[in-house]
């Protein structure tokens, strides 16, 4: 099954965002062993308007699915990550989403890393609230705070939401490509 993606990228000496935060929002630290982590990430799954992520969770559940993706993102073979990168926003106390951010291994010019968002989301119930924003921001910033030349990062051709975030934060929109995904 093939997808269309809509890539995206932000040069490494790209000005930091610097958000202003409602007072309602706060963050809430990820650890090695996060149960909370791998149950936001799955709720917000669960309503993921990408064909992948919904063929992926057809095949294997959306618990299945967030599990897989914590385990590939720290697993090192091919991103790398700090656990303090990783952040879950929270709306009025609980939560609302997560972002991960991850350099690519193999990918560095010089001293400085390449960046990706490996998946970005807020959950259903929280959504229209800007919290998008923030957690592209945050990670942002987490990226280019650790130092990359460039964060490269996708999202379907479906996410209409996304591209829009993606684009009023200032990222260059490249040509659309067609992946391969799960059957």
């Amino acid at each position: 099954m093939a997808f269309w993606r809509v890539p995206f990228e932000i040069a490494g000496d790209a000005a930091p965002r610097r958000l202003g935060e409602p007072a309602d929002v706060s963050w809430e630290a990820v650890d090695d062993d996060d149960e909370r982590l791998l149950e936001v990430l799955a709720r917000a799954l669960e309503t993921s308007i990408d064909p992948r992520d919904i063929a992926a969770i057809r095949a294997v559940g959306a618990g299945a699915l967030a599990a897989g993706m914590i385990e590939d993102a720290r697993a090192g073979q091919v991103y790398r990550s700090e656990v303090e990168w990783w952040s879950i926003v929270a709306f009025k106390g609980e939560p609302a989403g997560v972002v991960l951010p991850v350099v690519f291994r193999g990918c560095a010019r010089g001293a400085l890393d390449e960046g990706t968002i490996y998946h970005l989301g807020v959950l259903p119930e929280q959504r229209s609230r800007g919290l998008g924003r923030l957690l592209l921001g945050r990670a942002t910033d987490t990226l280019l705070s650790h130092g990359v030349w460039r964060i490269f990062c996708d999202t379907a051709a479906e996410n209409a939401p996304m591209i829009r975030l993606f684009e009023q934060q200032g990222w260059t929109r490249l040509q659309p490509v067609e992946v391969s995904g799960p059957q």
